[in-house]
């Protein structure tokens, strides 16, 4: 983020803060995952808390997040506050009772008032309240050049679009010549992610939000007609070879960052991209002369069953508390506020979980989107792969890969994870 950028909304924004007058200085111990850019945004939110309190906040950044806490709640030594990937680590930490009840250090009324009930059910553990979520984003969304839908005279899909409609869309694509969609799953070791996040989607709009809940937490067969048929439907595009942009060998070898390029080439090769909010940043890193909404605009996810058409994914950090002290109650309330999320919205584009950040806060009209969806969502989950244990986590990935190259063995493959299921969720 541009200095400017951040002194002017440190301007606005800290007119609307109420805080806790100075007191002797006394530090908090930050532990994290974001550098550069995230890294600039979370100082600049805590210099205005530190500024009207006295109470320093100190930043520890590692990508072996993991590690660490797993190390340092052992050793004795925890942070007062760690800003976690997902809630899998949550979960465990709360269960091994290492963590703070934050019922006990946030105003409950304002939480309640500022957050929906699917963010306070993800961050509860056996009842009750340890996680608090924010910079999000939003997935699912279905990315397109509007250009090319003019250019091939095809409908623009919408909101309210359901499957059958954008497999319609799609075989109208091939027939005027271009490629329906374009996927790419290759992200090293991570590979085959991109194709969980499909599936996903695919689970949440077929089963719901309770049966998705049982997949992830290894209550659910993956040979079960549940989960099958989940599979199949996602293979209507990448088991057909007319469907996908240079079909599997193309979808095992593109990374992801780069998937979305064959929508904007010239001419394009693709017409339709599957991705979270975030790959916007990647397009235009991309094609910098691209105009948001003009150039490229997204949709939400189609809808499947009708019961489940406002659900969202989302994934999103999440904040769990170590220590109960004064100072870190009063920096755990701030960090709920609008006041301090509107930093991560205007100064990296993540969605914030405080429904009551004003969209003012996004840079373009695509984030603000974004963000609306997600705040008119009436189902949130998390991504379940995330949710999963690791090893259940790991042998997904590789079964997306092993299924782009040959759906035939989709049998054998969820036999495989089902084997993977019953010996690390015993």
């Amino acid at each position: 983020m541009k200095r400017k950028t951040l002194i002017l909304l440190l301007a606005i924004v800290s007119a609307g803060v109420a805080l806790a007058a100075p007191a002797s200085q006394k530090t908090i111990n930050f532990l994290g995952v974001w550098g550069g850019q995230e890294a600039e945004v979370f100082n600049a939110m805590a210099k205005q808390f530190e500024d009207k309190t006295g109470i320093k906040v100190e930043l520890e950044a590692t990508r072996d997040l993991d590690a660490v806490i797993t190390t340092r709640v052992e050793a004795g030594n925890p942070p007062d506050i760690a800003g976690l990937p997902g809630p899998g680590k949550l979960i465990e930490l709360a269960q091994a009772g290492k963590l703070v009840e934050l019922s006990k250090i946030l105003d409950m009324k304002e939480f309640d008032k500022n957050y929906s009930s699917g963010w306070k059910s993800l961050g509860t553990v056996d009842g009750k309240l340890y996680g608090v979520f924010m910079k999000a984003a939003t997935k699912g969304l279905v990315w397109y050049n509007p250009k090319t839908f003019k250019d091939k005279d095809l409908p623009v899909p919408t909101n309210e679009w359901t499957w059958d409609q954008m497999m319609a869309l799609s075989k109208q694509a091939i027939a005027k010549g271009i490629s329906p969609w374009s996927i790419g799953i290759e992200s090293g070791a991570a590979s085959g992610w991109v194709g969980t996040d499909w599936l996903e989607n695919i689970f949440l709009r077929v089963n719901g939000p309770d049966k998705y809940r049982d997949w992830y937490e290894g209550k659910l067969a993956w040979t079960s007609p549940e989960v099958k048929k989940v599979w199949e439907i996602w293979g209507q595009i990448v088991a057909d070879p007319k469907m996908a942009y240079g079909g599997s060998r193309y979808i095992n070898s593109t990374n992801f960052g780069n998937a979305a390029s064959p929508l904007f080439t010239k001419p394009p090769q693709a017409l339709l991209h599957q991705q979270a909010s975030f790959i916007q940043g990647f397009i235009m890193d991309q094609f910098p002369t691209l105009k948001p909404v003009e150039d490229f605009d997204f949709v939400a996810f189609p809808a499947i069953d009708p019961r489940y058409s406002k659900a969202v994914e989302a994934a999103a950090d999440v904040i769990a508390v170590f220590r109960d002290t004064p100072e870190v109650k009063a920096f755990v309330n701030y960090l709920t506020s609008a006041e301090a999320q509107a930093f991560w919205a205007a100064g990296t584009g993540a969605l914030a979980t405080n429904k009551n950040v004003s969209l003012v806060f996004y840079s373009d009209p695509l984030i603000r989107r974004a963000a609306d969806i997600l705040n008119k969502s009436e189902i949130v989950v998390f991504d379940a792969s995330d949710m999963m244990k690791s090893e259940m986590n790991a042998a997904f990935w590789s079964a997306v890969v092993s299924y782009v190259e040959n759906p035939k063995n989709l049998d054998s493959i969820l036999a495989q994870l089902e084997k993977v299921r019953k010996e690390v969720y015993r």
